[in-house]
C-alpha cells in the first residue's frame, strides 16, 4: 500500500498499473487512504477541539454554583441569580436561579440574553423559530441527591472524551470511505470525457480505480489544510484540481501505452 501511495503521487507510469489491478486491491486502496485520513483526522480533531472542551468545562467548574437536584428540585447555596457567559462566545449564556419557582417565559429569556434558564424545578431551553423548550425536573425521580460541582465537571469532561473521541474516530473512518468511493465514481464519470480527449481505451471500472488513486494528493493537502490554524479559502476548489489533474495524467498515460501498443 505504500508503494500505491508513493506511485499515486510521484508516477504516473503507476497509473497504468492501477487500470489494470484487481479490483479487490483497489478497495483495500481505499481503505488504506481512509485509514491515513482518519488518523490525520483524528489528531486535528485533538489539537482543535480538545482545548475547547478542556477550557469550556474548566470554565464550568469554576462559575457554576453548586448544585444539588433532589426530590425534583434544584438547590444552591447562592440565592442570588447568576448569570454565566462563555469566555470566547458571549452568545453561549446561561442563568441560574435556583430561588425561582414561576415559570420562565421566552420574552424573559431574550431579556436576559441567555439560551438556557435553570429554576428551582425546570430547565428552559430556548429553541429556533422562537420556541421554547422547557424540561419539567419535578417528574425526574432520582434515588438519591446529584451534585453537581468543579468535580462532577471534571469527571464530566474526561467521560466525554472518552465517548466522543472514539465515535468520532469510527465515524470519520465511514466518511471517508464512503465519500472517497462516491467521489471516485463522480471523477470516473469525469474521467469518460478525458478518456475520449486522450483517445484511450479505458473502461469504467478502470477509470473509478485511477480516480481512487488519483485522489491521494488532494487528500493529503487536505489533511494539512485541517492543522492550519486559519481556514484556507477555496480549498475544495484546490483538491477538486489536484484530483483531476492527477485523474487527466493516469488517463494520458494509459491512452499512450494503449497507442504504443497498437503500433507494435
Amino acid at each position: 500500500m505504500i508503494q500505491d501511495l508513493l506511485g499515486s503521487i510521484a508516477s504516473t507510469q503507476a497509473y497504468r498499473r492501477f487500470a489494470q489491478e484487481k479490483t479487490s486491491r483497489t478497495v483495500l486502496y481505499l481503505l488504506f487512504l481512509s485509514l491515513i485520513f482518519t488518523v490525520g483526522g483524528s489528531l486535528a480533531i485533538q489539537l482543535r477541539v480538545g482545548p475547547v472542551v478542556d477550557e469550556t468545562f474548566a470554565w464550568l467548574a469554576a462559575e457554576v454554583p453548586v448544585l444539588t437536584f433532589s426530590g425534583g428540585k434544584v438547590t444552591s447555596p447562592e440565592a442570588a441569580p447568576k448569570r454565566l457567559v462563555h469566555p470566547k462566545a458571549a452568545e453561549v449564556a446561561v442563568m441560574i436561579d435556583t430561588a425561582r419557582t414561576e415559570p420562565v417565559t421566552l420574552q424573559a429569556l431574550q431579556d436576559a440574553k441567555v439560551l438556557a434558564y435553570l429554576t428551582n424545578n425546570a430547565l428552559y431551553l430556548e429553541q429556533q423559530q422562537g420556541k421554547i423548550e422547557i424540561y419539567d425536573l419535578s417528574k425526574a425521580a432520582v434515588e438519591r441527591p446529584v451534585v453537581v460541582d468543579s468535580k462532577f465537571f471534571r469527571d464530566a469532561a474526561g467521560a466525554l472524551k472518552k465517548v466522543v473521541y472514539p465515535l468520532a474516530i469510527l465515524t470519520l473512518f465511514v466518511f471517508a470511505a464512503a465519500w472517497t468511493a462516491f467521489a471516485g465514481l463522480l471523477y470516473a464519470v469525469f474521467g469518460l470525457l478525458m478518456n475520449s480527449l486522450a483517445s484511450g481505451t479505458l473502461g469504467f471500472g478502470a477509470l473509478f480505480q485511477l480516480a481512487i488513486h488519483a485522489q491521494t494528493a488532494a487528500l493529503l493537502v487536505r489533511l494539512i489544510l485541517a492543522f492550519m490554524p486559519f481556514v484556507v479559502p477555496l480549498s475544495g476548489l484546490l483538491t477538486l484540481a489536484i484530483t483531476s489533474v492527477y485523474l487527466w495524467l493516469g488517463v494520458r498515460a494509459n491512452a499512450a501505452a494503449a497507442a504504443q501498443t497498437s503500433e507494435i
